[in-house]
């Protein structure tokens, strides 16, 4: 939980088929602008969306990963599938770095720590 990024914030990111997608930062006991999420969530979360679709004003929503998933993904050379039978929802170990970097970016601009 950052008690210090109090409202979400986004990153236009490719996924590895030049795929457009967004990622939102959701702090802890935050709602999604585009999803609902249990009052009870007390972790910071990720959720990605592809932005060729309108599905919301972010995308389609692909899914979602706690941000302490993608910091401990082990390999991150293979990336990660978002959505395991799409391949265009795939994003690579280069990406998730710009992900978890622009976060931190983030936190220490506000003084905290991820």
């Amino acid at each position: 939980m950052n008690p210090y990024i109090t409202s979400v914030i986004r990153i236009d990111i490719m996924g590895v088929a030049d795929t457009p997608m967004r990622a939102l930062y959701i702090p802890a006991n935050k709602q999604s602008p585009n999803h609902p999420r249990k009052p009870t969530d007390t972790e910071d979360l990720i959720e990605f969306y592809d932005s060729r679709y309108d599905h919301t004003p972010d995308g389609q929503f692909i899914s979602a990963f706690y941000t302490l998933t993608l910091k401990n993904i082990k390999d991150k050379v293979k990336g990660l599938p978002l959505c395991g039978d799409v391949p265009e929802w795939h994003i690579d170990g280069d990406t998730i770095c710009i992900v978890l970097n622009w976060i931190r970016y983030h936190v220490y601009e506000l003084g905290g720590v991820i």
